[in-house]
Formats: C-alpha cells, sequence, structure tokens
C-alpha cells in the first residue's frame, strides 16, 4: 500500500513536471512574436571612424499609420544623440536643406545630390530609412503592437551604403503571456524597435 501510495506522489510530481513544461513551451511560442529578429549588412572594410557627423533624412512612411514618420524620424535622432557615436545635425536644418529638392520620396535623392546636401550640412554620411509598419494594439491586446523599420547609411562621398538593417518588434513578451499582462503599447515598441535597429551599428 505504501509503496502504491508512492508511485502515485512520483506520478503526480511528473505530471506536474510535464504540465509546467507544456506551460513554458506555449509560452514560448505565444511570444515569439515579441523577439526581435532581421536583416544586417555592415560593410566591414569600411572605415567608421571617417565619419564625424551625420544627417538623418526623415523617415518615409510606408504603413497606414499616418503619423508613423515623423514619430519615428525623433525617436531615430534621439537615440543616436544618446549614443554619442556621431554628431547629429539637427532635423530642422535637414528638413530645410531638403526643400531645394522637391523630392516626393527622400530615398529618390540621387548620388551628386547627397554629396551636394551633405556638403551643405557639413556631414560625411546620411541616415535614411521606412517605417515599413506600424499598428496598435486591437481587441484587448489580442493583436498586440508591431513595428518594423528599415533603415541605412549612406556615405555621402560615394553614395555607397556601408550599413543597412531591418527590425522588428511586437507581439507580446513571455511574462505578459504568463501572467496575462497587457501588451507593450505603440509606442514602447516603437522606440524599442529603434533602439534595436541602431544596436546593429552602434553597440
Amino acid at each position: 500500500m505504501l509503496s502504491l501510495k508512492k508511485s502515485v506522489q512520483n506520478l503526480s510530481k511528473s505530471m506536474g513536471f510535464i504540465h509546467a513544461a507544456f506551460l513554458f513551451g506555449a509560452a514560448c511560442l505565444l511570444s515569439s512574436c515579441a523577439g526581435n529578429r532581421g536583416s544586417l549588412f555592415l560593410n566591414t572594410d569600411f572605415n567608421f571612424k571617417s565619419i564625424e557627423s551625420v544627417a538623418v533624412i526623415p523617415f518615409e512612411n510606408l504603413s497606414d499609420d499616418a503619423g508613423a514618420a515623423g514619430r519615428v524620424t525623433r525617436v531615430f535622432v534621439a537615440e543616436l544623440l544618446s549614443r554619442r557615436a556621431f554628431d547629429v545635425v539637427e532635423p530642422g536644418e535637414v528638413t530645410k536643406a531638403l526643400e531645394k529638392y522637391s523630392l516626393v520620396r527622400t530615398g529618390d535623392l540621387q548620388k551628386d545630390q547627397m554629396r551636394e546636401l551633405a556638403k551643405t550640412l557639413g556631414v560625411q554620411a546620411l541616415f535614411f530609412g521606412s517605417v515599413n509598419e506600424s499598428t496598435a494594439s486591437r481587441n484587448g491586446g489580442t493583436n498586440p503592437s508591431e513595428v518594423t523599420l528599415v533603415a541605412r547609411l549612406v556615405e555621402a562621398e560615394k553614395g555607397t551604403t556601408v550599413w543597412s538593417a531591418s527590425y522588428t518588434v511586437g507581439g507580446r513578451s513571455f511574462f505578459q503571456v504568463i501572467f496575462g499582462l497587457e501588451p507593450d503599447t505603440k509606442s514602447r515598441v516603437t522606440i524599442g524597435c529603434v533602439k534595436g535597429l541602431i544596436k546593429t551599428l552602434i553597440r
């Protein structure tokens, strides 16, 4: 009888472990979309120390979120400044300098225009970027916020891309799934995405 009782207790412990493992695995699966993921290109032959000053060209908006481009550009500039890797031209000066080109898309700048713009702003490189996706949490968090950004750094003299990356942040984290917490706001997801994107260039 004692042996049977002990066997039942061991079985219960095993089932408890299996149940916990199942919950852990399910939570990881559900929260996998919260992980950051993206592509990266880095020209390892380029001397990044040659870049002292940069300008951030306003991001293009390819999403359905009308205010996404301006918001991301501001966060991107602020994060660059906090890293102190480059001197960053004031956004107002960049906007003013771009007016003469009458562009529909800032990504349409030609190499000679990039060179001229960089000379006007006194920089060695230009950041370009786009907001490919920017969605807010819907249906009580069932569809969490998600932001996808693509950016590149162009050396202005030759007009060559020396760094480019795409980055996505969204979904629900492990703890949000386990404890039923609300997903992050779009603002927080945007900041996290920008930080992750820049981190692929500046550690």
